[in-house]
């Protein structure tokens, strides 16, 4: 078994506590057993119950630590998973499943073929629930390590947030051309990210900051409006907030550093930044002639 990232803060607010513990355990009874002690003298050299000691030698593994054991290891794939599971992720309660659900099947294939390759086990195949797609992986030690207080995950993931960002900013972001059609005027860029966690929202300007990135926070919709997505209408039970990277420069600068891994966002990012040196105009007649509106998004036209 890995090493679980271990708590950063004195009041103890992580969920790892009860986990470690039950790994350290087995991983000693592994050692002790190996050294020729018997169960009973493992059990007194422990202070553990006799049967946990037995259940552990015939392989059965510690009750906090599901059959699918993650790899926490600091990297690029697990800094991007954490990231888009804060910006899209959702935890089925106390089952502890790590489940994801979008429309978009080739990003949810790739952000779910990450999270089955930290638990080191084969891609599951995506459920369908209505017009979004779904996929669920089962892992107490996971769940606890993506639910976890946003500052501390960021802190162990220090070294890649740049991909905590991009995953982010996948799960619930876009780039949108800020346009004048009064004056055929192409004015600005914009990138933005939604959530209704202004907690995760602060965490992500913040890590924006630090690397030279200004960005702006702002309530968008309030709780209690109605929304209506691909055919679907609820309720908003929460207000939402929009991180937003206003401006040439910014966006300049958030595309060289963060930027997208999904692929129509990404080359939308590439393309508005591309056409920046032009004039207004020129801006506007050049998306207007490569992009077309379906819905409420501006996409790429068909080559």
């Amino acid at each position: 078994m890995r090493s679980i990232p271990s708590s950063v803060n004195e009041e103890g607010a992580t969920h790892f506590t009860l986990v470690e513990k039950e790994v350290a355990l087995f991983n000693k009874t592994t050692e002790l057993r190996a050294k020729g002690l018997s169960n009973p003298e493992i059990a007194r050299e422990l202070g553990v119950n006799i049967d946990r000691v037995r259940a552990w030698a015939r392989g059965e593994k510690p009750k906090r630590v599901h059959r699918y054991e993650p790899d926490l290891t600091p990297s690029k794939d697990l800094a991007y998973v954490a990231g888009f599971y804060l910006g899209d992720g959702k935890d089925a309660g106390e089952e502890h499943k790590v489940r994801f659900e979008l429309a978009d099947r080739e990003q949810l294939e790739y952000v779910g073929g990450l999270v089955a390759k930290i638990l080191e086990r084969d891609p599951k195949p995506l459920g369908l629930d209505g017009a979004f797609y779904t996929v669920q992986y089962d892992s107490v030690i996971l769940s606890d390590f993506l639910n976890q207080d946003v500052e501390a995950l960021v802190e162990y993931l220090q070294t890649f947030v740049q991909d905590f960002l991009r995953g982010f900013f996948d799960a619930e972001g876009h780039v949108s051309a800020v346009i004048d059609f009064n004056s055929s005027a192409l004015e600005s860029i914009l990138v933005g990210a939604a959530n209704t966690n202004n907690e995760y929202l602060s965490s992500a300007a913040g890590i924006l900051a630090n690397l030279g990135i200004k960005a702006k926070i702002r309530r968008t919709n309030r709780r209690g409006e109605v929304m209506t997505i691909r055919g679907r209408s609820w309720i908003r039970k929460r207000d939402v907030y929009h991180c937003v990277i206003v401006g040439w420069v910014q966006v300049r600068n958030f595309c060289g550093l963060v930027g997208f891994h999904n692929e129509a966002k990404a080359e939308k990012l590439e393309d508005l930044v591309r056409i920046g040196n032009k004039s207004p105009q020129a801006r506007f007649a050049w998306f207007m002639a490569n992009y077309e509106k379906r819905g409420r998004k501006w996409v790429k036209r068909a080559r």
